[in-house]
Protein backbone atom coordinates (compact mmCIF):
# COMPACT_ATOMS: atom_id res chain seq x y z
CA UNK A 1 0.00 0.00 0.00
CA UNK A 2 1.12 3.75 -0.78
CA UNK A 3 1.56 5.60 2.56
CA UNK A 4 1.32 8.58 -0.45
CA UNK A 5 -2.09 8.02 -0.80
CA UNK A 6 -3.07 7.16 3.36
CA UNK A 7 -5.86 8.87 4.94
CA UNK A 8 -4.09 8.71 8.08
CA UNK A 9 -0.35 7.83 8.73
CA UNK A 10 1.16 7.61 11.90
CA UNK A 11 4.79 7.48 11.79
CA UNK A 12 7.40 6.22 15.11
CA UNK A 13 4.61 7.22 17.74
CA UNK A 14 5.87 6.82 21.15
CA UNK A 15 2.85 7.67 24.10
CA UNK A 16 4.57 7.62 27.80
CA UNK A 17 2.59 8.46 31.07
CA UNK A 18 5.56 9.59 33.84
CA UNK A 19 4.68 7.29 37.07
CA UNK A 20 5.93 6.90 40.35
CA UNK A 21 8.05 4.23 38.71
CA UNK A 22 9.20 6.14 35.90
CA UNK A 23 7.72 6.43 32.55
CA UNK A 24 5.63 4.28 31.10
CA UNK A 25 4.97 3.37 27.76
CA UNK A 26 1.26 2.64 26.44
CA UNK A 27 2.43 2.80 22.53
CA UNK A 28 6.32 2.55 21.58
CA UNK A 29 7.56 3.44 18.35
CA UNK A 30 4.72 2.02 16.05
CA UNK A 31 4.38 3.13 12.46
CA UNK A 32 1.31 2.27 10.01
CA UNK A 33 -1.15 4.34 7.36
CA UNK A 34 -5.20 3.68 6.83
CA UNK A 35 -6.23 4.97 3.25
CA UNK A 36 -9.40 6.59 3.05
CA UNK A 37 -12.64 4.51 3.16
CA UNK A 38 -11.07 1.41 4.11
CA UNK A 39 -11.62 -0.48 7.45
CA UNK A 40 -8.25 -1.12 9.48
CA UNK A 41 -8.61 -3.41 12.53
CA UNK A 42 -6.21 -3.13 15.31
CA UNK A 43 -5.96 -6.19 17.74
CA UNK A 44 -3.56 -6.85 20.60
CA UNK A 45 -3.59 -8.22 23.71
CA UNK A 46 -5.18 -6.81 27.10
CA UNK A 47 -3.28 -3.34 28.08
CA UNK A 48 -0.71 -3.55 24.80
CA UNK A 49 -1.94 -0.04 24.16
CA UNK A 50 -4.74 0.12 21.79
CA UNK A 51 -7.33 2.17 23.44
CA UNK A 52 -4.13 4.64 24.16
CA UNK A 53 -3.69 4.57 20.44
CA UNK A 54 -7.20 5.37 19.19
CA UNK A 55 -6.92 8.16 21.86
CA UNK A 56 -3.77 9.18 20.19
CA UNK A 57 -5.40 9.35 16.40
CA UNK A 58 -8.37 11.44 17.88
CA UNK A 59 -5.96 13.86 19.60
CA UNK A 60 -7.05 13.68 23.20
CA UNK A 61 -3.66 12.70 23.66
CA UNK A 62 -0.86 14.18 24.58
CA UNK A 63 -3.42 16.98 25.77
CA UNK A 64 -5.06 15.48 28.40
CA UNK A 65 -2.53 13.38 29.59
CA UNK A 66 1.16 12.51 29.45
CA UNK A 67 3.71 12.95 26.57
CA UNK A 68 3.61 11.92 23.03
CA UNK A 69 6.39 11.47 20.74
CA UNK A 70 6.51 10.96 16.41
CA UNK A 71 3.82 12.10 14.17
CA UNK A 72 0.00 11.62 13.13
CA UNK A 73 -0.64 12.96 9.86
CA UNK A 74 -4.49 13.86 9.00
CA UNK A 75 -5.28 14.60 5.32
CA UNK A 76 -1.22 15.03 4.64
CA UNK A 77 -1.54 17.90 7.76
CA UNK A 78 -0.15 17.38 11.16
CA UNK A 79 -3.49 16.61 13.52
CA UNK A 80 -2.23 19.18 16.16
CA UNK A 81 -2.50 21.70 13.81
CA UNK A 82 -6.64 21.02 13.43
CA UNK A 83 -8.97 22.51 15.65
CA UNK A 84 -10.87 21.37 18.00
CA UNK A 85 -13.91 21.77 15.53
CA UNK A 86 -12.23 20.84 12.66
CA UNK A 87 -10.85 17.64 14.00
CA UNK A 88 -14.28 16.67 15.43
CA UNK A 89 -15.66 16.84 11.69
CA UNK A 90 -12.63 14.98 10.51
CA UNK A 91 -12.21 11.90 12.97
CA UNK A 92 -14.80 11.04 15.51
CA UNK A 93 -14.24 8.30 18.50
CA UNK A 94 -16.87 5.94 20.07
CA UNK A 95 -15.07 5.05 23.25
CA UNK A 96 -14.57 1.56 25.11
CA UNK A 97 -16.88 3.12 28.04
CA UNK A 98 -19.31 4.86 26.98
CA UNK A 99 -19.73 6.80 30.37
CA UNK A 100 -16.66 8.79 29.43
CA UNK A 101 -18.36 9.89 26.34
CA UNK A 102 -21.19 12.05 27.64
CA UNK A 103 -21.27 15.28 28.03
CA UNK A 104 -25.69 15.58 29.00
CA UNK A 105 -28.29 14.19 30.73
CA UNK A 106 -30.79 13.07 28.73
CA UNK A 107 -30.28 10.72 25.20
CA UNK A 108 -31.77 13.62 23.01
CA UNK A 109 -29.50 16.28 24.45
CA UNK A 110 -26.72 14.40 24.08
CA UNK A 111 -26.98 14.29 20.40
CA UNK A 112 -28.37 17.83 20.42
CA UNK A 113 -24.82 18.80 21.67
CA UNK A 114 -23.41 17.08 19.28
CA UNK A 115 -25.17 18.84 15.99
CA UNK A 116 -24.94 22.20 18.29
CA UNK A 117 -21.14 22.20 18.05
CA UNK A 118 -20.69 21.23 14.27
CA UNK A 119 -23.20 24.76 13.92
CA UNK A 120 -25.26 22.12 12.19
CA UNK A 121 -27.62 24.24 9.78
CA UNK A 122 -30.67 21.90 9.24
CA UNK A 123 -33.59 20.80 11.29
CA UNK A 124 -31.81 19.23 14.98
CA UNK A 125 -34.76 17.71 16.26
CA UNK A 126 -35.52 15.80 12.82
CA UNK A 127 -31.45 15.07 12.63
CA UNK A 128 -31.68 14.03 16.01
CA UNK A 129 -34.47 11.42 15.71
CA UNK A 130 -33.01 10.32 12.51
CA UNK A 131 -29.45 8.93 14.22
CA UNK A 132 -31.65 7.37 17.12
CA UNK A 133 -33.53 5.12 14.62
CA UNK A 134 -30.18 5.03 13.15
CA UNK A 135 -29.22 2.87 15.83
CA UNK A 136 -32.51 1.66 17.18
CA UNK A 137 -32.94 4.25 19.96
CA UNK A 138 -35.96 5.97 19.16
CA UNK A 139 -37.65 4.62 22.21
CA UNK A 140 -36.09 6.46 24.42
CA UNK A 141 -35.27 9.69 23.20
CA UNK A 142 -36.47 11.59 26.09
CA UNK A 143 -34.56 8.98 28.95
CA UNK A 144 -31.81 9.78 31.43
CA UNK A 145 -28.98 8.41 30.49
CA UNK A 146 -27.90 7.12 33.84
CA UNK A 147 -31.08 4.66 33.54
CA UNK A 148 -29.73 3.44 30.03
CA UNK A 149 -28.47 -0.41 30.26
CA UNK A 150 -24.75 -0.45 29.00
CA UNK A 151 -25.49 -1.94 25.56
CA UNK A 152 -27.98 1.09 25.34
CA UNK A 153 -25.35 3.68 26.14
CA UNK A 154 -23.00 2.11 23.70
CA UNK A 155 -25.71 2.83 20.70
CA UNK A 156 -26.19 6.26 21.78
CA UNK A 157 -22.00 7.41 21.73
CA UNK A 158 -22.67 5.93 18.25
CA UNK A 159 -25.08 8.30 17.48
CA UNK A 160 -22.60 11.03 19.14
CA UNK A 161 -20.13 9.95 17.07
CA UNK A 162 -22.19 9.78 13.60
CA UNK A 163 -23.23 13.40 14.53
CA UNK A 164 -20.07 14.71 13.96
CA UNK A 165 -20.28 13.72 10.56
CA UNK A 166 -16.45 12.93 10.52
CA UNK A 167 -14.80 11.14 7.36
CA UNK A 168 -13.40 8.72 9.92
CA UNK A 169 -14.68 6.70 12.89
CA UNK A 170 -12.15 5.71 15.42
CA UNK A 171 -14.33 2.21 17.23
CA UNK A 172 -13.03 0.76 20.64
CA UNK A 173 -14.90 -2.02 21.49
CA UNK A 174 -17.81 -1.56 19.58
CA UNK A 175 -19.23 -4.51 20.08
CA UNK A 176 -18.38 -5.42 24.18
CA UNK A 177 -21.92 -4.23 25.51
CA UNK A 178 -23.98 -5.44 22.98
CA UNK A 179 -26.24 -8.06 22.74
CA UNK A 180 -25.69 -10.61 19.97
CA UNK A 181 -28.35 -9.26 17.87
CA UNK A 182 -27.65 -5.81 18.60
CA UNK A 183 -23.83 -6.93 17.36
CA UNK A 184 -25.19 -8.30 13.93
CA UNK A 185 -27.33 -4.65 13.30
CA UNK A 186 -24.30 -2.47 14.50
CA UNK A 187 -22.04 -5.49 11.71
CA UNK A 188 -24.55 -4.19 8.97
CA UNK A 189 -24.47 -0.61 10.11
CA UNK A 190 -20.45 0.09 9.57
CA UNK A 191 -20.70 -2.03 6.38
CA UNK A 192 -23.09 0.34 4.83
CA UNK A 193 -21.17 3.49 6.80
CA UNK A 194 -17.88 2.22 5.07
CA UNK A 195 -19.59 1.40 1.42
CA UNK A 196 -20.77 5.30 1.64
CA UNK A 197 -16.64 6.03 2.07
CA UNK A 198 -16.34 6.40 5.48
CA UNK A 199 -13.26 5.28 7.15
CA UNK A 200 -13.05 2.68 9.78
CA UNK A 201 -10.62 2.29 12.54
CA UNK A 202 -12.07 -0.63 14.82
CA UNK A 203 -9.89 -1.83 18.11
CA UNK A 204 -11.16 -5.16 19.08
CA UNK A 205 -10.11 -8.68 20.58
CA UNK A 206 -12.28 -10.27 17.90
CA UNK A 207 -12.85 -9.75 14.51
CA UNK A 208 -16.19 -12.29 14.10
CA UNK A 209 -18.39 -9.05 13.37
CA UNK A 210 -16.56 -6.90 11.25
CA UNK A 211 -14.13 -9.84 9.04
CA UNK A 212 -16.41 -9.58 5.97
CA UNK A 213 -15.98 -5.94 5.60
CA UNK A 214 -12.57 -5.81 6.68
CA UNK A 215 -9.56 -4.42 4.55
CA UNK A 216 -6.84 -5.66 7.02
CA UNK A 217 -5.65 -6.60 10.61
CA UNK A 218 -2.72 -5.00 12.02
CA UNK A 219 -1.24 -6.76 15.17
CA UNK A 220 -0.24 -4.30 18.04
CA UNK A 221 2.38 -6.46 19.75
CA UNK A 222 5.64 -5.67 17.73
CA UNK A 223 7.27 -2.42 17.73
CA UNK A 224 8.30 -0.59 14.00
CA UNK A 225 6.04 -1.00 10.78
CA UNK A 226 2.97 -2.12 11.44
CA UNK A 227 2.09 -2.09 7.70
CA UNK A 228 4.65 -4.74 6.98
CA UNK A 229 2.99 -7.38 8.93
CA UNK A 230 -0.35 -6.49 8.08
CA UNK A 231 -3.31 -9.36 7.32
CA UNK A 232 -5.54 -9.58 4.98
CA UNK A 233 -8.81 -11.17 5.78
CA UNK A 234 -9.04 -13.82 3.64
CA UNK A 235 -5.96 -15.17 5.14
CA UNK A 236 -6.64 -14.68 9.17
CA UNK A 237 -7.13 -18.81 9.22
CA UNK A 238 -3.69 -18.98 8.54
CA UNK A 239 -2.79 -16.68 11.77
CA UNK A 240 -4.66 -18.97 14.13
CA UNK A 241 -1.83 -20.23 16.19
CA UNK A 242 -0.21 -16.93 15.97
CA UNK A 243 -3.37 -14.85 17.10
CA UNK A 244 -4.23 -18.02 20.19
CA UNK A 245 -0.30 -17.66 21.55
CA UNK A 246 -1.28 -13.71 21.80
CA UNK A 247 -4.72 -14.50 23.69
CA UNK A 248 -6.30 -12.93 20.68
CA UNK A 249 -9.76 -14.63 19.55
CA UNK A 250 -10.71 -15.49 16.25
CA UNK A 251 -13.98 -17.64 16.94
CA UNK A 252 -14.96 -19.38 19.70
CA UNK A 253 -12.79 -22.86 19.14
CA UNK A 254 -10.70 -22.44 22.53
CA UNK A 255 -14.21 -23.14 24.09
CA UNK A 256 -14.19 -26.89 22.80
CA UNK A 257 -13.80 -29.31 25.57
CA UNK A 258 -15.29 -27.32 28.58
CA UNK A 259 -18.44 -27.84 30.05
CA UNK A 260 -20.36 -27.20 33.26
CA UNK A 261 -18.83 -28.74 36.48
CA UNK A 262 -21.64 -30.36 38.37
CA UNK A 263 -23.50 -29.46 41.23
CA UNK A 264 -22.81 -30.72 44.60
CA UNK A 265 -25.20 -33.25 45.90
CA UNK A 266 -27.14 -32.72 48.57
CA UNK A 267 -27.95 -29.84 46.36
CA UNK A 268 -28.34 -26.44 48.65
CA UNK A 269 -29.56 -22.93 47.74
CA UNK A 270 -27.75 -20.14 47.47
CA UNK A 271 -30.83 -17.79 46.48
CA UNK A 272 -34.37 -17.92 45.75
CA UNK A 273 -36.89 -15.55 44.24
CA UNK A 274 -40.90 -15.69 43.77
CA UNK A 275 -43.08 -13.11 42.11
CA UNK A 276 -39.85 -10.76 42.54
CA UNK A 277 -41.32 -6.99 41.52
CA UNK A 278 -38.31 -4.54 40.43
CA UNK A 279 -38.48 -1.01 39.96
CA UNK A 280 -36.82 1.97 38.18
CA UNK A 281 -37.45 4.78 40.15
CA UNK A 282 -41.16 4.62 41.06
CA UNK A 283 -42.23 2.10 38.10
CA UNK A 284 -42.03 -1.44 38.14
CA UNK A 285 -39.56 -2.53 35.55
CA UNK A 286 -39.69 -6.32 36.23
CA UNK A 287 -43.03 -8.11 37.65
CA UNK A 288 -43.53 -11.86 38.81
CA UNK A 289 -40.10 -13.38 38.49
CA UNK A 290 -39.32 -16.21 39.98
CA UNK A 291 -35.96 -18.46 39.89
CA UNK A 292 -33.56 -20.36 42.38
CA UNK A 293 -29.27 -20.11 42.98
CA UNK A 294 -27.94 -23.66 43.80
CA UNK A 295 -25.05 -23.56 45.88
CA UNK A 296 -21.68 -24.42 43.92
CA UNK A 297 -23.41 -23.39 40.61
CA UNK A 298 -23.05 -21.15 37.47
CA UNK A 299 -25.89 -19.67 36.40
CA UNK A 300 -25.88 -17.12 33.26
CA UNK A 301 -28.17 -14.20 32.95
CA UNK A 302 -28.67 -13.16 29.31
CA UNK A 303 -31.24 -11.29 27.45
CA UNK A 304 -31.00 -8.03 25.23
CA UNK A 305 -29.25 -4.46 26.29
CA UNK A 306 -32.14 -2.76 28.18
CA UNK A 307 -33.80 -6.00 29.29
CA UNK A 308 -33.20 -5.14 33.51
CA UNK A 309 -30.16 -8.33 33.91
CA UNK A 310 -28.17 -5.23 36.10
CA UNK A 311 -31.74 -4.14 37.84
CA UNK A 312 -31.74 -8.29 38.81
CA UNK A 313 -28.20 -8.28 40.27
CA UNK A 314 -28.38 -4.58 41.97
CA UNK A 315 -31.78 -6.52 43.85
CA UNK A 316 -29.60 -9.72 44.88
CA UNK A 317 -26.83 -7.20 45.85
CA UNK A 318 -29.31 -5.55 48.33
CA UNK A 319 -29.73 -2.05 46.35
CA UNK A 320 -32.63 -0.95 44.87
CA UNK A 321 -36.29 -0.96 45.01
CA UNK A 322 -38.63 -4.14 45.23
CA UNK A 323 -40.88 -6.30 46.07
CA UNK A 324 -41.68 -9.79 46.60
CA UNK A 325 -40.02 -13.05 47.90
CA UNK A 326 -36.14 -12.98 47.90
CA UNK A 327 -33.69 -15.25 50.10
CA UNK A 328 -29.99 -14.74 49.96
CA UNK A 329 -27.58 -16.74 51.82
CA UNK A 330 -24.42 -15.08 53.21
CA UNK A 331 -23.30 -11.74 52.16
CA UNK A 332 -23.28 -11.10 48.57
CA UNK A 333 -20.21 -9.61 46.44
CA UNK A 334 -21.14 -7.57 43.15
CA UNK A 335 -18.54 -6.91 40.29
CA UNK A 336 -19.95 -3.82 38.47
CA UNK A 337 -20.47 -3.68 34.47
CA UNK A 338 -18.30 -0.52 34.61
CA UNK A 339 -15.32 -1.50 36.85
CA UNK A 340 -14.21 2.42 37.57
CA UNK A 341 -17.80 2.77 39.79
CA UNK A 342 -16.23 0.20 41.72
CA UNK A 343 -13.12 1.48 43.09
CA UNK A 344 -12.97 3.19 46.31
CA UNK A 345 -9.00 3.79 47.00
CA UNK A 346 -5.70 5.27 45.46
CA UNK A 347 -4.17 2.50 44.60
CA UNK A 348 -4.54 -1.06 42.87
CA UNK A 349 -2.82 -2.94 46.22
CA UNK A 350 -5.45 -0.58 48.09
CA UNK A 351 -8.24 -1.48 46.45
CA UNK A 352 -7.65 -5.49 47.49
CA UNK A 353 -7.20 -4.36 50.93
CA UNK A 354 -10.00 -3.03 51.47
CA UNK A 355 -12.14 -6.16 50.82
CA UNK A 356 -10.08 -7.88 53.30
CA UNK A 357 -9.50 -6.28 56.04
CA UNK A 358 -13.15 -5.87 55.54
CA UNK A 359 -13.36 -9.49 55.81
CA UNK A 360 -10.35 -10.52 58.55
CA UNK A 361 -10.55 -7.32 60.78
CA UNK A 362 -8.70 -8.93 62.80
CA UNK A 363 -6.02 -10.03 60.54
CA UNK A 364 -2.05 -8.29 61.12
CA UNK A 365 -1.38 -5.23 58.44
CA UNK A 366 1.64 -8.08 57.28
CA UNK A 367 -0.21 -10.71 56.91
CA UNK A 368 -3.11 -8.94 54.85
CA UNK A 369 -0.07 -7.34 52.53
CA UNK A 370 1.34 -11.01 51.76
CA UNK A 371 -2.36 -12.32 50.75
CA UNK A 372 -2.92 -9.23 48.82
CA UNK A 373 0.25 -9.50 46.91
CA UNK A 374 -0.24 -13.11 46.22
CA UNK A 375 -3.95 -12.22 44.83
CA UNK A 376 -2.48 -9.76 42.70
CA UNK A 377 0.34 -11.99 41.43
CA UNK A 378 -2.26 -14.48 40.91
CA UNK A 379 -3.99 -12.19 38.57
CA UNK A 380 -1.13 -10.55 36.63
CA UNK A 381 -1.40 -7.43 38.39
CA UNK A 382 1.17 -7.36 40.47
CA UNK A 383 3.56 -4.94 38.80
CA UNK A 384 0.94 -2.20 39.24
CA UNK A 385 0.10 -2.66 42.46
CA UNK A 386 0.81 1.03 43.73
CA UNK A 387 -0.44 2.67 40.61
CA UNK A 388 -4.25 4.10 40.95
CA UNK A 389 -7.19 1.37 39.48
CA UNK A 390 -7.95 4.39 36.73
CA UNK A 391 -4.27 4.19 35.11
CA UNK A 392 -4.87 0.34 34.42
CA UNK A 393 -6.31 -0.54 30.93
CA UNK A 394 -10.13 -1.47 30.38
CA UNK A 395 -9.37 -4.84 30.47
CA UNK A 396 -7.02 -4.73 34.02
CA UNK A 397 -9.63 -2.80 35.64
CA UNK A 398 -12.02 -5.90 34.75
CA UNK A 399 -9.66 -8.39 36.56
CA UNK A 400 -9.24 -5.64 39.52
CA UNK A 401 -12.77 -5.42 40.18
CA UNK A 402 -13.25 -8.68 40.09
CA UNK A 403 -10.40 -9.36 42.52
CA UNK A 404 -11.45 -7.26 45.02
CA UNK A 405 -14.59 -8.76 45.05
CA UNK A 406 -12.96 -12.60 45.36
CA UNK A 407 -11.00 -11.25 48.06
CA UNK A 408 -13.34 -11.24 50.82
CA UNK A 409 -14.92 -14.97 50.12
CA UNK A 410 -18.34 -14.05 49.76
CA UNK A 411 -20.38 -17.27 48.82
CA UNK A 412 -22.67 -15.85 45.89
CA UNK A 413 -20.69 -13.46 43.52
CA UNK A 414 -23.09 -11.13 41.09
CA UNK A 415 -20.62 -10.81 37.72
CA UNK A 416 -22.11 -7.94 35.13
CA UNK A 417 -20.68 -8.50 32.05
CA UNK A 418 -17.06 -10.35 33.17
CA UNK A 419 -15.49 -10.91 30.58
CA UNK A 420 -16.01 -7.50 28.92
CA UNK A 421 -13.16 -5.79 26.99
CA UNK A 422 -10.83 -9.55 28.00
CA UNK A 423 -9.32 -11.09 25.13
CA UNK A 424 -9.53 -14.85 24.76
CA UNK A 425 -6.19 -15.50 27.05
CA UNK A 426 -8.06 -13.06 30.06
CA UNK A 427 -10.80 -14.34 29.26
CA UNK A 428 -9.81 -18.01 29.72
CA UNK A 429 -8.11 -16.85 32.92
CA UNK A 430 -11.63 -15.95 34.34
CA UNK A 431 -13.30 -19.01 33.50
CA UNK A 432 -10.41 -21.18 34.97
CA UNK A 433 -10.56 -19.18 38.18
CA UNK A 434 -14.01 -19.19 38.61
CA UNK A 435 -14.28 -22.96 37.82
CA UNK A 436 -11.86 -23.51 40.72
CA UNK A 437 -13.83 -20.78 43.45
CA UNK A 438 -16.80 -23.26 42.28
CA UNK A 439 -15.75 -26.48 43.18
CA UNK A 440 -14.84 -25.21 46.65
CA UNK A 441 -18.78 -23.80 47.00
CA UNK A 442 -18.80 -20.45 45.74
CA UNK A 443 -22.06 -19.64 43.22
CA UNK A 444 -21.93 -17.43 40.47
CA UNK A 445 -24.85 -15.29 38.87
CA UNK A 446 -22.93 -13.97 35.76
CA UNK A 447 -25.10 -11.50 33.49
CA UNK A 448 -23.22 -11.84 29.99
CA UNK A 449 -23.78 -11.18 26.52
CA UNK A 450 -21.34 -14.33 25.37
CA UNK A 451 -23.75 -16.92 24.59
CA UNK A 452 -20.65 -19.22 24.07
CA UNK A 453 -19.01 -18.87 27.43
CA UNK A 454 -22.95 -19.35 29.05
CA UNK A 455 -22.88 -22.68 27.17
CA UNK A 456 -19.53 -23.89 28.22
CA UNK A 457 -19.73 -22.82 32.10
CA UNK A 458 -23.22 -22.19 33.34
CA UNK A 459 -25.37 -25.15 34.66
CA UNK A 460 -28.43 -23.08 34.56
CA UNK A 461 -28.94 -20.33 31.67
CA UNK A 462 -31.96 -17.62 32.88
CA UNK A 463 -33.07 -15.55 29.26
CA UNK A 464 -34.65 -12.14 31.02
CA UNK A 465 -37.02 -11.08 27.94
CA UNK A 466 -40.41 -8.94 27.98
CA UNK A 467 -40.81 -8.72 31.95
CA UNK A 468 -40.17 -12.65 32.12
CA UNK A 469 -37.23 -14.72 33.21
CA UNK A 470 -37.18 -18.58 31.55
CA UNK A 471 -34.42 -21.05 31.70
CA UNK A 472 -33.36 -21.95 28.37
CA UNK A 473 -31.07 -24.51 26.89
CA UNK A 474 -28.18 -24.57 24.81
CA UNK A 475 -29.29 -25.34 21.55
CA UNK A 476 -31.88 -22.77 21.53
CA UNK A 477 -29.12 -20.18 22.13
CA UNK A 478 -27.42 -21.63 19.05
CA UNK A 479 -30.26 -21.52 17.18
CA UNK A 480 -31.65 -18.29 18.04
CA UNK A 481 -28.38 -16.40 17.88
CA UNK A 482 -26.06 -17.73 15.48
CA UNK A 483 -22.48 -15.93 15.91
CA UNK A 484 -20.90 -13.67 13.45
CA UNK A 485 -24.52 -13.30 11.37
CA UNK A 486 -25.25 -9.41 10.80
CA UNK A 487 -29.17 -8.71 10.62
CA UNK A 488 -28.49 -6.52 6.85
CA UNK A 489 -32.39 -4.92 7.44
CA UNK A 490 -30.76 -2.40 9.36
CA UNK A 491 -28.88 -1.09 6.12
CA UNK A 492 -32.04 0.14 5.34
CA UNK A 493 -31.82 2.77 8.17
CA UNK A 494 -28.21 4.21 7.58
CA UNK A 495 -28.62 6.02 3.94
CA UNK A 496 -28.81 9.36 5.89
CA UNK A 497 -25.91 8.75 8.17
CA UNK A 498 -23.48 10.72 6.43
CA UNK A 499 -24.60 13.86 5.05
CA UNK A 500 -22.66 15.65 2.44
CA UNK A 501 -19.86 17.60 3.63
CA UNK A 502 -20.27 19.99 1.30
CA UNK A 503 -23.33 21.35 3.01
CA UNK A 504 -21.57 22.62 5.99
CA UNK A 505 -18.30 25.35 6.35
CA UNK A 506 -15.07 23.60 7.10
CA UNK A 507 -14.55 25.36 10.09
CA UNK A 508 -17.08 26.15 12.76
CA UNK A 509 -16.67 27.56 16.33
CA UNK A 510 -17.61 25.21 18.85
CA UNK A 511 -18.38 25.20 22.42
CA UNK A 512 -18.04 21.88 23.38
CA UNK A 513 -15.32 20.76 25.68
CA UNK A 514 -12.87 19.33 23.70
CA UNK A 515 -12.62 16.34 25.56
CA UNK A 516 -16.19 15.51 24.81
CA UNK A 517 -16.10 15.70 21.25
CA UNK A 518 -17.14 12.85 19.11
Amino acid sequence: MGKENALLQVQNLKKYFKTAKGQLHAVDDITFSLERGKTLGVVGESGCGKSTLAYCLAGLYPEYGGELEGEILLKGKPLSQFGPAARSQAVSILFQNPDNQFCMDRVDHEILFALENINYSGDLRARTRELLTMVGLEQVETAPIYTLSGGTKQKLALATALATGADTLILDEPFANLDPGACGKLSALLEQLNRQGITLLIVDHRPNWWRGFLSRIVLMEQEGDLDQGSIPPQRLDEYREEFSRLGLFLDDQWLAGHSPAPVPQPPGLAAKAEGLILYHGKKPFLRNLSFQLEKGSVTALIGGNGAGKTTLLTALAGAGRWKGNLWVQGKVGLVFQNPRFQFLTLTVENEVLVTLRAAEPQGEPEALKEKAAALLEEFGLLPWKKNSPYELSQGQQRRLALLSMLAGDRPLLLLDEPTYAQDERSTSFILSLLERRVSQGLTVLMATHDLALAKACANQILLLENGSLTPVEPQVLSARWPEGTADRSQKENVKSARKDPTERPAERKTRRDEKCEG
